[in-house]
């Protein structure tokens, strides 16, 4: 196949297929997400039950390996069947990412590496090895994050990014990530101050790692009962677009002017 080199710059694109939304809760994220045509709310949190919406939640009965398995069903079927919605939210990523701590812990639990941990332990207090597991209940039950140098993040981190990869492809038009913000003071570097950058409310390297792949990343705030969104980031505030029309953007959160055709 030849290569064939441009010979004039192309036109800017517009296009937003992916955005993570972050902000503190109930600033207004969920309703703002209620008035979107054509978006299904898959609502981890339950949120969506006080206001009119587009609307799915998991069974309340299941427990973080069960709501994550509904979660990959949801996806698969939106793939499935045409992705008949324009846009589909996650809400919220980060409850995702606390259901992701307990299925990465399952799944290790079930891998060659995992095969003594949170087992039944023999008279000695030795963890029998392909034994039964613990019950999750058990004070004994431990999370995967608890294995020695961080090696265990890993394992939810894949869950996370398992779905984030699902659902990137389960909407017509744009899917829609939406994250609690984490407030941490820090000092400066001459620890002169504290200051107080605001992050994704996610595990470890996750941070860092879904900021890159999505188009836009904004800060949802609410300025005296409006509901704003904040693309241009700071030093203290995570934010960014690709999209030209997004570049700088600090207003009302108008989805007509986020998704322009």
């Amino acid at each position: 196949m030849d290569i064939v080199f441009p010979e004039a710059p192309h036109e800017p694109n517009s296009d937003v297929s992916s955005i993570i939304l972050f902000g503190k809760e109930k600033c207004g994220k969920t309703t703002s997400l209620s008035k979107l045509k054509n978006c299904l709310i898959i609502d981890t949190e339950y949120g969506s039950l006080n206001v009119p919406a587009l609307s799915i939640t998991p069974p309340e009965d299941n427990g973080p390996v069960g709501k994550m398995n509904w979660l990959r069903r949801v996806g698969n079927k939106l793939i499935e069947d045409g992705r008949k919605y324009d846009y589909v939210a996650i809400d919220t990523l980060s409850e995702v990412n606390d259901w992701a701590e307990w299925s990465g812990t399952f799944k290790y639990m079930n891998s060659l590496q995992g095969s003594s941990f949170n087992r039944v332990r023999d008279a000695k207090g030795v963890p029998i090895k392909n034994g039964p597991f613990l019950e999750f209940t058990d004070i004994n039950y431990q999370s995967v994050h608890s294995i020695p140098e961080g090696y265990g993040y890993r394992w939810s981190r894949d869950e996370v990014m398992d779905i984030f990869n699902l659902f990137k492809n389960a909407a017509k038009k744009c899917v829609i990530f939406v994250c609690h913000v984490e407030d941490k003071y820090i000092p400066t570097k001459d620890n002169t101050e504290m200051v107080m950058p605001r992050q994704l409310a996610l595990t470890g390297a996750l941070r860092n790692i879904l900021p890159r792949k999505v188009g836009a990343i904004g800060y949802v705030y609410n300025d005296k009962g409006v509901v704003k969104v904040n693309f241009a980031g700071t030093d203290d505030k995570l934010g960014g677009a690709r999209a030209q029309h997004l570049i700088g953007y600090n207003d009302v959160l108008d989805w007509s002017k986020i998704f322009i055709d």
